[in-house]
This record gives structure tokens, sequence and C-alpha cells, in this order.
């Protein structure tokens, strides 16, 4: 039986959803601000997480960056649930790590699909992380190609994943950490319904890979700076190309490349 966790803190809402979900079978598990459902997120173990985004004592957006900045629970699927249907809403919860975006009140036949999707899609992050050197961007590229195998997508993704990551690491390993010791380099890989994503962290300077300047392709291989064919094609091949500085310094580049039905 699937574990929901539903974190909301209008009582109201919770026990009305809750009773919903429970008839159709899920175990649903109940917090009522963000600093309990952190807590829960841990001990519960919940297979998918309901975030309501407007919550007391931590928000929803905070509550979300913590869960998914910690080892133990961030491969957990979390769907923002919000009363707000703004513009850029969408985009700030996914900032924040949520993996899906619904409206309240709820339209609860497409929150079912929604669940139904990610518990079906049984998601794993795999994760790894090398020194950010040159001789590090073979078994990085490497990791994307297993990750990628592993997870059932088709040859022309994984193609264009893998592209758009040796742009991005090579960007960060030239620029992000030149004139300073080479920091860590950090792919975070995750399969989600009809997507894959992949997750660079870095620890360098606040650094934009859109920046970077273009290699000269006029020039020879050995003068040639890093950086493959420059950032338009990292924006070309994916269909979502994200940078955030970290707090604390550093820096995450998100790509997300969308899969077909006979891909994904």
């Amino acid at each position: 039986m699937p574990k929901l966790l539903i974190v909301e803190d209008n009582e109201t809402n919770r026990d009305m959803l809750s009773r919903r979900l429970a008839r159709r079978g899920y175990d649903v598990v109940l917090a009522a601000d963000g600093a309990e459902g952190v807590a829960k997120a841990g001990t519960e173990e919940p297979d998918l997480i309901l975030m309501d985004m407007s919550l007391p004592v931590l928000d929803g957006w905070e509550a979300t960056r913590r869960i998914k900045a910690a080892a133990g629970t961030r491969g957990i699927p979390v769907i923002a649930l919000t009363a707000h249907a703004m513009a850029g809403d969408e985009a700030r919860a996914r900032a924040a790590g949520c993996d899906d975006f619904d409206t309240k009140p709820v339209d609860l036949a497409r929150l079912l699909g929604k669940i139904e999707r990610w518990l079906a899609a049984g998601v794993a992050e795999l994760e790894t992380s090398l020194p950010a050197r040159r001789e590090s961007l073979a078994p990085l590229l490497e990791f994307v190609e297993r990750a990628c195998a592993g997870a059932g997508v088709d040859g022309e993704a994984a193609f264009a994943l893998r592209l758009a990551a040796e742009e991005v690491c090579a960007n960060v390993i030239e620029h992000g950490y030149a004139g300073r010791e080479p920091g860590p380099l950090r792919l975070r890989f995750r399969r989600e319904p009809g997507a894959v994503v992949l997750v660079v962290e870095d620890r360098a300077r606040e650094f934009d890979p859109a920046t970077a300047p273009a290699p000269d392709l006029e020039s020879g291989l050995e003068e040639r700076q890093m950086g493959g064919l420059g950032w338009h094609l990292v924006r070309r091949t994916m269909d979502e190309v994200r940078h955030e500085p970290l707090p604390g310094g550093g820096n995450r580049v998100t790509l997300v490349k969308r899969l077909s039905d006979a891909g994904g």
C-alpha cells in the first residue's frame, strides 16, 4: 500500500483530502506545518508528498528545499499544492525542488492521475561526485550514459542529455573553478514521468555557464578551450534549463529532457 504524506495546515482541507485518498487505498500520514512535514518525511518514509506551500513554522518552499537537500528524503516525489495560480508559481515551486505542481481547490481526478504517474515511475535518484578536473569529465559522462540506460531512456534523448551534460561540466571545470583549487562536481540523475532530469552542482564561485564564451572552432584541438560547441547547444537540446546560485556558494544547473511515449 503506497504511503502518502499530506502537509497541510488547514484542518478541513487536510481531513477531507486524507479521507478521499484513504478510500482509494492509500496509507495517509498527516503533518500540520512545514517543520513537521520535514520531520515526517524522514521518519515515515512516504512514497510521495503532497505539500501545501502556504504553511506555518516553515513554508512549503523551505520545507521542500530541506527535504530535497537531505540524502534520505531527496528521492521522494513532492507535488506542490497551492491556491495561488499566478504566473511563475509553478516555476517557483520547481525551483524549490518540487517535482510536480497542482492548484487548489483540489481536482481529485487530476491529482490522482499525477500521484499514480509518480508512483508508477518508481522514482529513484542516482548521483556521483568527483573533483572538477579535466580527467573527471569522462567518468562523469559515463555516469550519465549508465543512468540513462538503466532508466530505459531512448538513444536520441540519452545522446542529447550526454551532450548537454558535457557542455555544462566542461564549463564548470574550465571557467567556474578557474584560478581556484578544483572543488566537487556533483551530478544527480532522476527519471520522472515523461522526462529525465540531470542536476549539476558545484562549489565554485557564482557562475552562470550561459555567460561562458563559445570556443574558437577554428583553433586546433590542443589550443581550444573546453566547452564543446557552446551554451546554445544546451538550450537547443534540452527542454528546460535552469541555473541558480547555491546558499553558501556554488551553482546548480538543472537540465530537463522530455521523453516521447516510445522513449519513456
